[in-house]
């Protein structure tokens, strides 16, 4: 299924989150950015910013809690393929490790509700 990210009803870019977490609660997949995406390319650049790629570097603890604060005050929302927002969903966008493209670009999602887990399982068949 694919889902996009929107703000404020603009497409920030989608992802089919293919790879699924329940017991933690987390989705993630590849993420295709739309023309929307330039709208908070900012704010995702600033978590690259506050947490090194290198293992034992040094966050900078005061960017990331600007990051935090600035996604959330975005307020994204997860839209599934029916347009229904994915209750509670904390959005967060990031290169995969060690590249520079926009087209290697991830999508992680905590979902906290129980609901969507139920459904994903459903679907599934398991």
């Amino acid at each position: 299924m694919t889902y996009t990210v929107k703000l404020h009803g603009v497409a920030v870019g989608r992802s089919e989150l293919e790879r699924l977490d329940p017991e933690n609660g987390f989705a993630r997949g590849a993420f295709q950015p739309a023309t929307g995406y330039q709208l908070v390319q900012d704010v995702f650049g600033l978590y690259s910013e506050a947490v090194p790629e290198t293992p034992g570097g040094v966050v900078d603890a005061e960017k990331l809690q600007r990051y935090y604060r600035a996604r959330d005050a975005l307020r994204l929302k997860l839209m599934d393929q029916r347009e229904r927002a994915v209750s509670g969903a904390t959005i967060h966008i990031y290169r995969s490790a060690g590249k520079q493209t926009d087209e290697t670009l991830e999508l992680e999602v905590h979902i906290p509700d129980p609901r969507f887990w139920r459904a994903q399982k459903k679907s599934s068949g398991t």
